[in-house]
């Protein structure tokens, strides 16, 4: 399959957005991409750092973006990490 998904982090617990990012992974994709804006920032770093604390050596960081965006007239922050399993 390749290509890569996108997981906008937000409320739901660290662990269902585990659970999705091993699916993922399962049905081949090659990169996950995480977002978060505003106070999801630290949320999709906590991701982030679980993601590599459970799969260890089977993926790997791509990298990481910061940014803002406006949206609606108001300026919104954003952080966009890419995660890259290996094969």
């Amino acid at each position: 399959m390749g290509g890569e998904r996108t997981i906008v982090v937000s409320s739901k617990p660290i662990r269902e957005y585990l659970i999705d990012v091993a699916m993922f992974f399962q049905e081949g994709v090659d990169v996950v991409v995480i977002k978060g804006y505003g106070r999801f920032i630290s949320r999709a770093v906590d991701l982030y750092n679980a993601i590599m604390d459970k799969m260890r050596d089977s993926v790997e960081s791509q990298g990481v973006l910061i940014g803002s965006e406006v949206v609606q007239g108001r300026v919104k922050p954003y952080i966009v990490i890419k995660v890259k399993k290996r094969y």
